[in-house]
C-alpha cells in the first residue's frame, strides 16, 4: 500500500505513469468531479491512451448494471491485461473502479485518487471493492490493493459541508477506535476542517491514513482486528438501506450508527456515563439522532440481519469499551437494539 499525501498531485501522477511506463488509462469518475477537474487531469494524460467513464454520482451507481456497461467499454476499445484504471472520486467511484480493476481479465492495475474526505482517509486505503446488491450493501467484492493512492488535499475545497461532515464520521472513528487524544484534536478543531485549513487537514489525513495502514497490515482479509474498523457500520448501514441510501450519505449514517452503538455499550456497561455523553455531545452536533418508530426499526434490524460482518446468524457489533478501546460482540440483545433506535435517551 503505497500512498502519497499533499497538494497538486497531478504532476506526480503523471510522472509516476511514465515511470511505471504505463501506455493505457481508463479513467472512472463521475460528474460531480469531472465538473471541477476532468479537464486539468486530461491535461496531464495526454501522453497516454486514456478513455473517461463518467458515473451518475450516489450510491445507486454501485451496481452490477454499471459495472457490466464497463466492462463493455474496456472490451469495446480493446483494453488488455497492460490496462491501468484510474479511480478518481469518491468512495462510489472508488469501489466500482477497485471492482473493475479486481475482475477485468482476472485482474488489472488500478490507481487511486480519492477527492472526498470520506474516501482519502477511510474507503482509499485497504483494498476493500465492490458493489451492492439489490438493497444490501458491499454484498459482492473482493480485496485488491491499488499500486498507488494519490490523496491530494486541494480537492476538498470543493466539497460542501455535507461531504465534510461524511468524511468526518471515519475521522472521528479512528479516534474513538484508536486514539482519545487524537479524537480530542479533532473535536476542538473540526471548524478548522470545514474552513478546510491545509495543515490541520494534512495533519487530520495522515493520521488517519497511518491508523488505517497500520490495521489493515495486521488483517488484510477482515478475519480478525481489521473489524474494529466497522464501529458505527452495523446500525449505520441499516439506517441507509431502511432510506434506500437516499436520505444520509454513507458518513451520515455511520455518526449516527455511533452514537446508537454508543448507547448500547452503555447499556452493557462496557462504558461508563461520562464517556458516553462525551461521545454523543461530539456527533450529535453533525447529524441529529432521530427517534426510529417501531416500524422502522423491525425494518432497520431486518437489514441488518443480512449484513456481511455477520456471524452464525448472530449480529455483529462494533462497541467501544473505553477510551481508544473497542471490542467486538455478537451477543447484543434485540432488546438493546430496539431501545437504542427508539432514540427515548436523546435530549
Amino acid at each position: 500500500m503505497e500512498n502519497v499525501i499533499g497538494v497538486s498531485l497531478f504532476k506526480d501522477i503523471r510522472q509516476f505513469l511514465k515511470e511505471k511506463n504505463k501506455k493505457n488509462i481508463f479513467l472512472i469518475t463521475d460528474e460531480n468531479v469531472s465538473k471541477y477537474y476532468l479537464e486539468e487531469i486530461l491535461y496531464y494524460l495526454v501522453p497516454f491512451k486514456t478513455r473517461v467513464y463518467i458515473l451518475e454520482p450516489g450510491e445507486k451507481s454501485k451496481c452490477l448494471k454499471v459495472v457490466e456497461n464497463i466492462y463493455m467499454e474496456l472490451i469495446n476499445y480493446n483494453y488488455d491485461r497492460s490496462t491501468t484504471i484510474i479511480s478518481f472520486g469518491g468512495g462510489v467511484v472508488g469501489d466500482i473502479s477497485g471492482f473493475v480493476a479486481a475482475t477485468y481479465l482476472r485482474g488489472v492495475d488500478y490507481i487511486q485518487i480519492p477527492t472526498t474526505l470520506l474516501a482519502q482517509v477511510d474507503s482509499s486505503i485497504g483494498g476493500k471493492v465492490g458493489i451492492d446488491f439489490g438493497k444490501y450493501k458491499n454484498m459482492i467484492g473482493s480485496f485488491y490493493f491499488p499500486i498507488k493512492t494519490f490523496i491530494d488535499i486541494d480537492f476538498l475545497k470543493t466539497l460542501d459541508r455535507r461531504e465534510m461532515t461524511s468524511g468526518l464520521a471515519e475521522v472521528l472513528k479512528y479516534g474513538l477506535i484508536k486514539d482519545y487524544d487524537f479524537f480530542r484534536y479533532i473535536r476542538d478543531n473540526i471548524q478548522g476542517i470545514y474552513d478546510f485549513d491545509e495543515e490541520i487537514l494534512i495533519e487530520v489525513v495522515e493520521k488517519c491514513v497511518s491508523i488505517k495502514t497500520e490495521v489493515v497490515a495486521m488483517d488484510e482479509k477482515d478475519r480478525g482486528i481489521r473489524k474494529i474498523l466497522n464501529f458505527g457500520h452495523t446500525i449505520g448501514h441499516g439506517i441507509e438501506s431502511l432510506y434506500d441510501f437516499s436520505k444520509y450519505k454513507h458518513g451520515e449514517a455511520i455518526i449516527l450508527g455511533m452514537m446508537y452503538e454508543s448507547f448500547i455499550s452503555k447499556e452493557m456497561g462496557l462504558i461508563d456515563e461520562e464517556y458516553f455523553c462525551e461521545i454523543i455531545e461530539t456527533l450529535k452536533d453533525l447529524v441529529v439522532p432521530v427517534h426510529f418508530s417501531n416500524e422502522d426499526i423491525t425494518k432497520i434490524l431486518s437489514k441488518m440481519s443480512h449484513d456481511k460482518k455477520n456471524l452464525d446468524e448472530r449480529i455483529v457489533f462494533v462497541l467501544p469499551t473505553g477510551k481508544n478501546k473497542v471490542d467486538i460482540f455478537d451477543n447484543v440483545s434485540k432488546e438493546n437494539m430496539r431501545k437504542s433506535l427508539k432514540g427515548d435517551w436523546l435530549c
